[in-house]
């Protein structure tokens, strides 16, 4: 009989981490959707500042787009202004 208890108890465990687990692939389902739309939303962007480069170009401007920086910034020592020694 204490056997049937464990047997019920897993089920309800086993039926429990099957809802998160459906629940989890539901959220990564979302957020990658959420992903591709940023994408495409940045993907545009960029060809509308391309175009807007160009544009001006043409009238003899030049813009020049520095690269991104994408190294974190490093915690090592507090920020402080330049101005401030």
């Amino acid at each position: 009989m204490w056997k049937a208890g464990v047997r019920e108890t897993g089920a309800s465990s086993s039926r429990s981490s099957t809802r998160e687990v459906n629940a989890m692939k539901e959220e990564v389902t979302t957020l990658k959707g959420q992903l591709a739309a940023q994408d495409e939303h940045i993907r545009a962007q960029d060809e509308r500042m391309s175009m807007i480069v160009q544009a001006l170009a043409m009238f003899g401007l030049q813009i020049l787009m520095p690269a991104p920086d994408l190294a974190p910034p490093s915690t090592s020592q507090p920020l402080r202004p330049a101005d401030t020694r």
